[in-house]
């Protein structure tokens, strides 16, 4: 099944929570997830002139915030964590960016979806042509929720999967490699254990 974009909220069987991006594409394929900094993934092209082909490519997809981590598809996420560093409850800050950065304007209505995450506390959200929804969400070990931009843009019990990896490496290395989603591309976790630790592939 192709589902596009989307990211893995869980925790591991040791109950650390994390969270996952992948990148799924048809169309652009040649993308990697980098580490820029102690607090920042990006989400950039091999071939750096596509860049001018398409806005919605070459993005931050992860960026952590003193004990928050931000995960999403698009340039959404320096928007929520901005918000967040400036004082927002979670909640206001998820909704107040998805409401005013809305659905992305190419020719797929592509949803923006995101995921903030604490030691504590883990929320999804989203917005699409025709809905908006942010929700706390309980998480439990050995399981995930997927919050995808195709075919499961919801946040359901029912959209779960099991778990296996305890490193941040060994989570990302399993959702790229999660057979049921198609064209893989590119993965980035952050797994809250010790900290933050971050994983690309």
């Amino acid at each position: 099944m192709y589902i596009g974009r989307f990211l893995v909220l869980g925790k591991t069987d040791e109950g650390n929570p994390f969270v996952t991006y992948r990148v799924s594409s048809r169309s652009f394929p040649n993308r990697v997830a980098k580490v820029t900094d102690d607090e920042t993934v990006a989400i950039l092209p091999k071939d750096l002139e596509e860049m001018f082909k398409n806005p919605y490519i070459t993005y931050n997809c992860v960026k952590l915030v003193g004990d928050v981590a931000v995960a999403t598809n698009g340039s959404h996420t320096d928007i929520i964590a901005d918000k967040i560093k400036l004082g927002l409850p979670i909640r206001d800050a998820l909704s107040y960016s998805l409401l005013t950065m809305d659905y992305e304007k190419d020719d797929y209505n592509t949803p923006r979806i995101a995921v903030v995450l604490t030691k504590d506390s883990a929320y999804m959200g989203y917005v699409s042509d025709n809905d908006v929804r942010v929700k706390k969400v309980k998480l439990e070990a050995g399981k995930a929720y997927y919050l995808s931009v195709y075919e499961a843009c919801k946040i359901t019990e029912h959209q779960v999967i099991s778990v296996a990896g305890k490193t941040a490496e060994e989570l990302t290395k399993f959702v790229m490699e999660y057979e049921e989603f198609e064209k893989p591309v590119t993965a980035a976790t952050v797994l809250v254990k010790d900290g933050f630790k971050l994983a690309t592939l």
